[in-house]
């Protein structure tokens, strides 16, 4: 009987862990979705032959209670609706409840017809209008959770 009695209660608490866990992956997932994602500024961080060398600075808030989750990010650049690459975010941000956090992304432009209609705009300081679209992509044990972003700003 005290055998039967240690397995039920043995597993009845794996049972709550493991139901934590979901729970707490769950909030997460939702904490992200109400994030709120601008792009905060495009930098121009050095000019090579054949690229130039981009800073695309994204600011992230969170207005829950919990700290949400980003594992990663994949997305595609356009300035004056000119296709300008892809880009990534490849590291683990997490941002804090009630909070802001800026992710510094480098993006790598090659020299293109593409680049030659917006270089004097970035050269001068003038002003493009920016559109980043892609995904963002949260790990969790029932898989990968994919949400969508589309940033437009000058």
């Amino acid at each position: 009987m005290n055998k039967k009695f240690a397995a039920i209660t043995i597993a009845t608490i794996l049972i709550l862990i493991s139901a934590g866990i979901f729970y707490y992956e769950y909030v997460k997932r939702e904490a992200l979705r109400a994030c709120e994602i601008s792009l905060a500024d495009v930098r121009v961080k050095s000019v090579g032959l054949t690229s130039a060398s981009l800073e695309i600075v994204f600011r992230i808030y969170n207005p829950n209670k919990v700290t949400a989750t980003l594992d990663r990010a994949d997305y595609s650049v356009y300035a004056n609706d000119i296709y300008f690459g892809e880009g990534h975010i490849t590291g683990r941000v997490d941002v804090p409840a009630n909070n802001t956090v800026t992710i510094v992304s480098p993006f790598d432009l090659s020299y293109s017809g593409a680049l030659k209609t917006v270089w004097p705009y970035l050269t001068s300081g003038g002003k493009l209008l920016w559109r980043i679209n892609g995904t963002l992509h949260i790990d969790t044990p029932l898989g990968t959770l994919d949400m969508p972003f589309d940033i437009i700003a000058s």
